[in-house]
């Protein structure tokens, strides 16, 4: 903890307990949700399971607050540890998300809280929303921004539901009088006219739905291909599985593996969905050399199911693959940043061979769309 500062201020800087989690409620409702008379009753609960039952968690590796005895808890960044390996060897990632601060006291405090956070203290720091001046702090303290994780692939299957579904999230009292229903029929002759809003199904290729227990050998089998990847034992997959699945508001948290024609796995994807609306990918996984197969057979089984669109998180190793697809676009979704003390992750880091996002990073969180 010296490292953030002398004396005691520097104390005023430590790690968040579980008594705790009631004021960190209700800092959080005030700087995310400033209409909000009160914290969501469920969201006190929420943080003790998303903050102290992670299987890799420590006070050492967990969130930090700044505690200052005369205004209180006025600042926090919520942490959350994961195991990743780096050539070979374990190391602890720390995923950072809701760096909040209330009032001039809690911007103090922010900046104690970044100093913490500084490259040259950790193993591996990743958030993948950042805000445009949180960028700039993690640049300043020694991590980068990807661009490419920076942005969301969208595809449309179905221009009239997807334009209601932006409509309700962009503008919820407007869209919210938009009924979804009588849409369908306005997205047959869409699709009439604009063949190309169908995807063809991949030849030879089956996608099929499984458990999350499942899904997490093949997934680490694909995973091999990069240097610094998660490592998602058993224990700790099952954690993200549980807690993800609580995730509702984007709809049911679906695993789907891609086989060839001899039953090997060639590829697979993670989603939240309810069939009608929008596909929230999470994760795209394939064997090298799989690329546009996992995405066309991907989109293919989203469009099959009747969705109205599909999002994600932009890949390096996909781009070409996704880039293949007619009424694909790309649109800035948050800053995803990322800061290692260990060359070797940065040397990985900047040969585009680590893997980030989705259950490797915090678009599973209620956090994000709830409370």
């Amino acid at each position: 903890m010296s490292k953030t500062g002398t004396g005691a201020a520097s104390r005023l800087v430590r790690p968040m307990r579980p008594d705790d989690s009631e004021a960190v409620a209700t800092l959080f409702t005030r700087v995310f949700r400033p209409g909000a008379p009160a914290p969501h009753p469920d969201l006190a609960p929420y943080l003790d399971r998303l903050c102290f039952t992670a299987p890799g968690y420590s006070a050492e590796t967990g969130s930090m607050v700044y505690d200052h005895p005369c205004t209180g808890l006025r600042s926090a960044l919520l942490s959350i540890p994961f195991r990743y390996c780096l050539d070979g060897d374990t190391i602890t990632a720390r995923l950072l998300c809701s760096f909040m601060a209330d009032g001039r006291e809690g911007q103090v405090g922010a900046a104690r809280l970044s100093r913490y956070f500084r490259a040259a203290n950790h193993d591996l720091l990743i958030a993948d929303s950042a805000s445009a001046v949180s960028a700039d702090h993690w640049v300043t303290g020694g991590g980068v921004v990807l661009s490419v994780q920076s942005l969301a692939w969208q595809r449309v299957f179905r221009p009239a539901r997807a334009a209601a579904l932006q409509l309700r999230r962009s503008l919820p009292r407007l869209g919210g009088m938009v009924a979804l229903a009588p849409l369908a029929l306005a997205d047959r002759p869409f699709r009439h006219l604009r063949p190309t809003l169908a995807v063809e199904a991949a030849l030879g290729l089956e996608v099929a739905s499984v458990g999350a227990d499942a899904f997490r050998a093949p997934a680490m089998a694909m995973l091999a291909r990069f240097r610094l990847h998660p490592s998602w034992t058993e224990l700790e997959f099952g954690w993200l599985a549980r807690l993800a699945s609580e995730n509702e508001r984007h709809g049911r948290l679906q695993f789907r593996l891609i086989r060839d024609t001899g039953g090997a796995t060639v590829g697979g994807f993670v989603f939240y969905g309810a069939t009608g609306r929008r596909a929230e990918v999470l994760n795209v996984l394939c064997h090298p050399g799989a690329e546009n197969d996992t995405i066309t057979a991907m989109l293919a089984a989203l469009d099959a199911e009747g969705y109205a669109m599909a999002v994600g998180m932009a890949q390096p190793f996909l781009m070409n693959a996704l880039q293949r697809h007619r009424w694909l676009t790309l649109k800035h979704r948050g800053f995803c940043c990322i800061a290692s003390r260990h060359e070797t992750a940065m040397q990985a880091i900047r040969e585009d061979s680590f893997y980030v996002g989705g259950l490797a990073s915090e678009s599973w969180s209620r956090l994000h769309a709830d409370f």
